[in-house]
């Protein structure tokens, strides 16, 4: 039986990052996360009294998601996402799905 993968990154903003090139990287990072096969879900959190953020990823096996990894850091849309980020504060950790309901986009 295969088991689906999550992916958690929590990371803050680089102080030097304009609110509005992280809608625009975001959206290209969106983008590239939609065209990968094996990716299920992706939805990206912000808590508003910590400025942290939470970027959580559904994978279907574990090794979409290492097919992802792999291709993260030599991709441009990837880099000029992260180059926003403090690089200091990612936290990255990736869980075996137990349970879940079905997801529907609005």
């Amino acid at each position: 039986m295969t088991t689906n993968v999550t992916e958690v990154v929590t990371f803050k903003l680089s102080h030097k990052a304009d609110l509005m090139q992280f809608h625009i990287a975001n959206n290209a990072f969106q983008n590239f996360i939609d065209q990968q096969p094996g990716v299920l879900y992706r939805s990206l959190a912000k808590q508003a009294d910590t400025q942290q953020y939470v970027d959580l990823i559904y994978f279907a096996t574990p090794a979409d998601a290492k097919r992802v990894s792999d291709v993260f850091t030599e991709n441009l849309i990837c880099q000029q996402f992260t180059a926003l980020i403090e690089k200091q504060s990612v936290q990255l950790a990736q869980y075996e799905v137990l349970s879940q309901t079905a997801c529907q986009q609005s």
